[in-house]
């Protein structure tokens, strides 16, 4: 699967959340996803524009709990956070980062941690983040199946950008984990 997905900063979240509902987004849910990310010295996942993390997230709605491997491609273009992603399920997070260790591959220098509300409309979803430490953020993310489909779903998630009186050049390229080391938290 290709995930085509946007980045935008944010000031006012709840303004946001508000437009989102406006244009026909409906609320799912809302998490709390910590996410620890892996790299190693026999395979630098940065220098190779790829990402493997562990995420652990908290429905505050129904406290339900639970745990993600996820591989993730390099960016597929100069514009967007369009990538290749892999990822199943795992019911012993702990374990996991255990074999991970074990394979020689270490957690980054940090954590990322945020608070974010899940909106739904056909095919796209909208993830508005509150991300500790750094601050607020939209995602809007479509999936799509094959390479051909990528342009369609990067230009109806810019329609939507346009809807909510965003520009494409708001948007930002750099993962929260990025982010998070160049400010040296």
């Amino acid at each position: 699967m290709i995930e085509v997905e946007v980045k935008i900063p944010i000031e006012n979240i709840e303004k946001i959340k508000q437009k989102l509902l406006e244009t026909g987004f409906i609320y799912q849910k809302t998490v709390v996803e910590t996410d620890t990310y892996f790299t190693s010295d026999h395979y630098d996942m940065r220098k190779k524009d790829k990402a493997l993390r562990i995420r652990k997230t908290e429905n505050l709605d129904t406290g339900e709990v639970k745990a993600q491997l996820n591989c993730k491609g390099p960016k597929l273009d100069q514009v967007s956070m369009t990538r290749k992603e892999t990822e199943i399920d795992i019911y012993e997070p702990e374990k996991m980062e255990d074999i991970l260790k074990e394979l020689e591959f270490y957690p980054a220098s940090c954590r990322v941690k945020k608070t974010r509300g899940y909106y739904i409309k056909d095919h796209m979803i909208a993830a508005a983040d509150k991300v500790e430490n750094l601050g607020n953020f939209l995602e809007l993310e479509i999936i799509v199946a094959k390479e051909e489909e990528r342009a369609g779903g990067l230009d109806m998630i810019y329609e939507l950008m346009r809807m909510l009186g965003c520009e494409k050049t708001e948007t930002v390229r750099d993962s929260y984990l990025s982010m998070l080391e160049k400010r040296g938290n």
